[in-house]
């Protein structure tokens, strides 16, 4: 397991002692205090709204000349330059009433988060890195949001009824081919990326832009960090290693580097393990962040990370009852540049390139099997905003993909493929009144290994219910290739599909959010097949269907830095699908009807300590018995997980320190994600069955960093 990555040292110095305070108060020009201003640094996430009396406060860790943007409905919406050093800055804001100035109605069906600074971000770097229970990881902190499904043996993010190869993940807009570690047989990976590198994080769970595409249910945009705000270095030691950072600042720009070397040895001892490792996993990473401002307006991001993992276990292949030795080795790098800049007052662009390597060498006794996924990226987008009532983005996207897998089991085959895909897309938000928007978009794919191209709408328009709340609704067709384990057998295959429709009311006041959202989802054309392994074209068609429906419920008071804040998030699900080897239309494996999810963290000041807690639950998942006739009809016993998490703040041998304890599981739930069959069954006619359970009933990561 990839533990909390150079997140906590960095982000609770951050949080607690080095950012700087903007506070100050909103007034009308007569003089009259004005609640509810949405304030906030342009080109960032930091923020806040002003109160009852027009005070508003808020911290940054941005230093050097900035951009406070204030703006409310039926004013001019203000930007005032502010220099931002190390002392807390108060400021008087004066409005002045704008007749036709629109209200800020917000489009944001489906998502978490949102795009833009005039909606609140959801999860910022902090709550990612403090929720106890996630060790740090992005996507496991998506997990306790509304939408998710808790699928334990995979460590991946499953949404509103689809797999985990039908959400994408962007980073600054460019796609990441493999965000993932890759993973042995029933034990769980995690991302690969800390959230110490981001900014802010959209998830959205459907009705998403059409700027995104080739994704089935969702997708996870993540956008990182500017200028580093001042230069430091850290160091970590932890139970399963150590990590260090350096970042340097110039006036301009910035340049950060992290590595880990991450063994997880110790912890297997201390934590009894029910598999038995054959090579301890080692993890060995780095990454660079260069930061430019070209500017006034423009930057220039670039990033590259380099990761490589080895490890050995004995697995007990139950359905075959058979001891497997397997190894698992794998490197990845990505890279990823942008440029953003303003080319006048009217028109803004976006341009990017992104590489993606990944290479696996998976050992099954003798056997090997060898794969390699490469991706490139060119993207360019423009957004014109000449209008106060329109804005239009457009852009074009180019990306090839090369998969190649050697096969040596015996005998040795080698599967192979390659797409271009050309991408353009447009979208218009349309502000047609006070309380109404509307938003429409168009996205056109080709593709040159499945030759075909598709062009699908999305729709969306919110209106506003009440001062604080407001109703939005999304719809439209998305599409995605078969997953690389079909189209390495069968490049005949068409894309997959599936047509979303969203309702979403949302209240927001002060520190409190409310949001319930109902959606459907129909898939049409899924992959089907009589034999999952068959190297025959002729085995897989686009014959399956399927359909997902349900309900998210969201409440969550977010107070300021010092005070408690919690989260609850509630789902309903209910799918079915009659695709793969499937014989009737059922519930797939990875689904659970119901998901909650309980989050708490407070900041208490006399002890310089961070307390955090969660409770996750889920329903029973089904799973194949065959001793029952009746498919997929059994239930694995409901899921429960608490976790605790303590962090505190101190100085030893004068320098200052974080120390954070995490453990997951305190209760030590005996949890059963499914089951294994033997392929034979014995004298009885019964198929005889092993559980599936994770790695170990409970664990626990120690760290102690050190800034220097």
């Amino acid at each position: 397991m990839k533990p909390i990555l150079l997140i906590l040292l960095q982000l609770v110095f951050l949080y607690a002692q080095a950012q700087v305070k903007i506070s100050g108060t909103v007034v009308t020009k007569p003089g009259n205090p004005v609640s509810g201003v949405n304030l906030f640094l342009q080109g960032t996430y930091d923020g806040a709204t002003s109160d009852s009396l027009g005070r508003f406060s808020f911290t940054t860790d941005i230093s050097g000349t900035q951009t406070l943007i204030a703006s409310y409905v039926g004013y001019e919406t203000q930007g005032i330059n502010v220099e931002i050093e190390n002392e807390d800055i108060s400021l008087n804001v004066v409005l002045k009433e704008e007749i036709n100035e629109l209200d800020e109605v917000t489009i944001n069906a489906g998502a978490f988060e949102a795009s833009d600074t005039k909606k609140s971000v959801i999860l910022k770097p902090l709550d990612i890195a403090l929720t106890a229970g996630t060790n740090g990881d992005i996507y496991g902190a998506f997990g306790t949001l509304p939408g998710s499904h808790h699928v334990g043996e995979e460590g991946r993010l499953f949404v509103r009824g689809g797999e985990s190869y039908e959400t994408k993940s962007f980073m600054d807009g460019m796609l990441i081919g493999t965000p993932y570690f890759s993973k042995m047989p029933d034990l769980p990976t995690r991302g690969r990326f800390s959230p110490i590198l981001f900014n802010g994080a959209v998830f959205s769970t459907g009705g998403y832009s059409a700027e995104y595409g080739q994704a089935l249910s969702s997708i996870v945009a993540l956008n990182t960090t500017a200028l580093e705000p001042e230069s430091k270095a850290s160091v970590s030691l932890l139970s399963v290693g150590v990590q260090g950072s350096h970042a340097t600042r110039w006036k301009n720009t910035s340049l950060a580097l992290t590595g880990e070397y991450l063994h997880t040895g110790l912890s297997n001892k201390l934590f009894r393990q029910n598999i038995q490792w054959l090579q301890t996993p080692v993890i060995t990473g780095s990454t660079l962040m260069f930061r430019h401002k070209t500017s006034d307006t423009g930057m220039l991001k670039s990033f590259g990370s380099f990761s490589n993992n080895n490890s050995k276990l004995l697995h007990h292949n139950f359905q075959e009852a058979t001891l497997q030795e397997i190894g698992l080795g794998n490197t990845n790098f990505y890279f990823n540049t942008t440029w953003n800049e303003m080319l006048n007052d009217n028109w803004m662009m976006h341009a990017g390139a992104a590489l993606n390597t990944d290479t696996e060498n998976l050992h099954i006794n003798e056997g090997q099997l060898f794969t390699s996924k490469n991706t490139s990226q060119l993207k360019t987008t423009f957004t014109h905003s000449s209008a106060k009532k329109i804005t239009t983005k457009m852009g074009i996207d180019w990306i090839y993909y090369d998969y190649k897998q050697e096969i040596n089991l015996g005998d040795s085959h080698l599967l192979s493929f390659f797409n271009n895909q050309l991408s353009a897309f447009a979208e218009s938000e349309l502000k047609v009144s006070r309380h109404l928007a509307l938003k429409a978009g168009v996205r056109a794919e080709q593709n040159s290994l499945l030759q075909q191209t598709k062009i699908v709408p999305r729709v969306s328009a919110a209106v506003r219910t009440g001062k604080n709340s407001q109703l939005s609704a999304a719809y439209g067709d998305f599409f995605q290739n078969p997953a690389d384990d079909y189209l390495k057998f069968s490049s005949r295959l068409g894309p997959e599909q599936s047509t979303h429709s969203i309702l979403t009311w949302q209240y927001m006041e002060g520190t409190y959010t409310f949001r319930i959202e109902a959606y459907h989802k129909d898939y049409t054309d899924l992959v089907k097949f009589k034999n999952e392994f068959s190297m025959e074209p002729g085995n897989y068609t686009n014959e399956g269907s399927g359909y997902s429906k349900g309900i998210d419920i969201f409440w969550r008071n977010q107070k300021k830095f010092g005070k408690s804040d919690y989260w609850i998030s509630y789902s309903w699900n209910d799918s079915e699908r009659n695709y793969r080897d499937f014989k009737v239309q059922a519930t797939p494996h990875y689904v659970s009807a119901h998901n909650f999810s309980a989050v708490y963290k407070k900041f208490f000041m006399p002890l310089n300590c961070f307390l955090s807690g969660s409770y996750s639950f889920a329903s029973g998942r089904p799973y194949y018995n065959p001793n029952n006739a009746d498919f997929m009809s059994d239930r694995t016993k409901n899921y429960h997980d608490a976790s605790l998490g303590i962090t505190h703040i101190t100085y030893l041998f004068n320098t200052q320190t974080v120390l954070h304890l995490v453990v997951n599981n305190v209760f030590g739930f005996n949890n059963i994600y499914g089951y294994s069959y033997s392929n034979l069954p014995d004298e009885s006619g019964t198929y005889i069955a092993q559980p599936i359970t994770p790695v170990s009933k409970r664990m626990a990561v120690f760290l102690i960093s050190f800034q220097l």
